[in-house]
């Protein structure tokens, strides 16, 4: 039975996969693990509220030393991640992180809060009937979350950008986008569902500790295999252990 069970999980992420590959109206939905408690409240939000038509559902299990190389890894390119431009945003108790990946480390901090190591629940949603809906309606959505939980700031969720565009312009596998400064709006489905769903790099990111003197080389090799759209559809085993 147990078997059976991981058959189909595999299954399902891989079509999961192959949706965010191929459709302009795919959206990953990640709940972050400071807000683990309200997944079914996000997965209410995107069926009945939205008219979303959720694909696939499951909590992928990243503690948190794995954190900042989560978010540099769903934020890959973009340039907050190291400048920590966003911090007033959401001030911490403690100040502003120090040394590299600073707007990481920020955004680690508000995401994994807690002293359980909760996982993230990664919803795959098919958006076609929405008329946008998730994203005209995920502001006062996330704010609502942040008050249910007793986060700071944005906290809880996390949805990837339209990308009917960079599909096109891929040629049909949108990858993480470079948009430098303060740009935060090129994070799409398809890199992210590589980023959570495929198992060799939810390996790496699990421990993946930013603090060790090797991580930036060991995140480098990772970033790089992210960068290189699969062959054929066909993904290989990221190579960074």
């Amino acid at each position: 039975a147990a078997s059976s069970a991981a058959s189909s999980a595999a299954s399902s992420a891989a079509a999961a996969l192959e949706f965010c590959r191929a459709s302009p109206d795919a959206v990953v939905v990640t709940v972050w693990p400071t807000a683990h408690a309200a997944s079914g409240a996000v997965r209410a939000w995107l069926s009945d509220d939205c008219g979303a038509r959720i694909l696939h559902e499951s909590e992928v299990a990243i503690p948190k030393r794995g954190a900042v190389a989560t978010c540099m890894a769903l934020y890959f390119g973009e340039d907050w991640v190291h400048t920590n431009c966003w911090y007033s945003e959401s001030p911490l108790p403690e100040g502003p992180p120090k040394g590299p990946y600073a707007g990481a480390k920020w955004k680690a901090a508000l995401t994994f809060s807690g002293s359980l190591d909760a996982p993230l629940t990664v919803f795959v949603v098919d958006t076609a009937d929405t008329g946008g809906g998730l994203w005209h309606r995920k502001y006062g959505f996330r704010e609502s979350l942040r008050r249910a939980v007793g986060g700071l700031g944005n906290s809880c969720i996390h949805l990837t950008d339209d990308q009917s565009t960079a599909l096109c312009a891929a040629g049909g596998a949108a990858q993480g986008g470079s948009s430098g400064g303060y740009a935060c709006d090129s994070s799409y489905a398809f890199h992210c569902a590589r980023v959570l769903l495929d198992d060799s790099s939810v390996a790496f990111l699990g421990a993946a500790d930013a603090d060790l003197a090797t991580y930036a080389g060991r995140f480098d090799a990772y970033a790089a295999w992210l960068s290189k759209p699969p062959v054929d559809g066909e993904s290989t085993p990221a190579p960074f252990f």
